[in-house]
């Protein structure tokens, strides 16, 4: 009896030390993967694209993914992003703002020049459909596992004075020109450039050391440029270029299954945060007209002879790929065929992804 007992005991141990050991071992097999994301933790794509493609992730692969937030720039600042996800200091950031290292890109920036690109929703399809197909494009991620395709808000002009519906509008007109492209675009039309701290643009204006913006729309308010701008050209002017990146070394580290679980929702990803922005440009363009701002909006056919204005932008940036030993002008060429076909052949935002304002 007593060595009944005795087995019964040992027996029951040793399921006790297997059942342990089977949870450590799922315990184990769970991949937490830290992601930076610089945009405040409220930003319409934050809570209605990014964290609910975290959870299809977990979803898909039946738990053994779990992401741990770092949201408003608090593991990852805007200007850090590349060399966050080279680095690893975070598993994947998202946006990695493309824009803010153009001249390690410059066939993505061939695709991001002026009037290249109609909107976020273009941008996207289009960004996705030349790496796919341009291996120059695809060259320059090399280092980064890419997860989806998207922009910033589209820039547009905003004015305190005068409403812009052609190039001699801007005229001697003092505007915030964002960057050096903004500059150099600005100068060819006959305006007056201005580049000024982000923190001094409100005050600019306020003074009339600055007559307008070229600014996205969405934000135009949570900078509190609408108290002082109230007619706005939505000329879809220029995006930026950003991704959602995994360090490659994490990359090649994941289970197959659980690669194809990202790489199944890539071109959904990239379409929802372009499918966002436009309905978040949307959404304040109706709150501004409801206000009785005026708001022009550049047809088609006169945003391609606004784009012809800026050739030498174009030849610039056709020489400049040629020095990096690329074939420059062929190369935009195919660009420029890609994002004619994305816009032919709009792709549309899969039905699981929730619009702006549900729930």
């Amino acid at each position: 009896m007593k060595l009944i007992k005795l087995a019964t005991l040992i027996a029951a141990g040793c399921l006790l030390w297997s059942m342990s050991a089977l949870t450590d071992a799922s315990a184990a097999e769970v991949i937490e993967l830290k992601v930076g994301v610089w945009q405040p933790p409220m930003h319409p794509v934050v809570q209605q694209v990014y964290l609910p493609w975290g959870k299809m992730i977990e979803e898909r692969t039946k738990g053994r993914v779990k992401f741990k937030w770092f949201l408003g720039g608090t593991l990852v600042k805007n200007e850090q992003g590349l060399s966050a996800v080279k680095s690893g200091l975070a598993d994947i950031v998202m946006p990695l703002s493309v824009w803010a290292f153009n001249k390690q890109f410059p066939v993505t920036s061939a695709m991001f020049l002026p009037f290249q690109l109609e909107s976020e929703l273009h941008a996207s399809q289009s960004y996705y459909e030349g790496f796919k197909h341009l291996p120059a494009l695809a060259a320059e991620y090399k280092g980064m596992k890419v997860l989806g395709f998207f922009s910033s808000g589209i820039a547009n002009f905003h004015m305190k004075t005068v409403l812009i519906k052609k190039i001699a509008d801007m005229k001697n007109e003092k505007i915030w020109a964002a960057n050096t492209m903004g500059v150099t675009c600005f100068k060819i039309w006959g305006a007056s450039p201005r580049v000024v701290k982000m923190a001094d643009i409100y005050m600019s204006l306020q003074r009339g050391a600055l007559d307008g913006v070229l600014f996205p729309t969405p934000p135009l308010h949570s900078f509190r440029f609408t108290d002082l701008l109230n007619k706005h050209t939505i000329s879809g002017f220029v995006p930026g270029a950003q991704i959602a990146a995994m360090n490659l070394k994490k990359w090649n580290s994941l289970p197959p299954d659980i690669q194809k679980a990202f790489n199944d929702l890539n071109l959904s990803l990239s379409i929802a945060v372009g499918a966002k922005f436009m309905e978040m440009n949307q959404f304040i363009l109706a709150q501004l007209k409801k206000r009785g701002d005026q708001i022009y909006v550049v047809p088609q056919k006169q945003r391609e002879k606004w784009k012809a204005t800026l050739k030498p932008v174009y030849d610039d940036h056709i020489k400049d790929m040629d020095k990096a030993g690329l074939k420059g002008k062929a190369l935009m060429a195919k660009i420029e065929a890609v994002v004619q076909k994305a816009s032919a052949h709009p792709l549309k935002r899969d039905a699981f992804w929730k619009p702006l304002g549900a729930k």
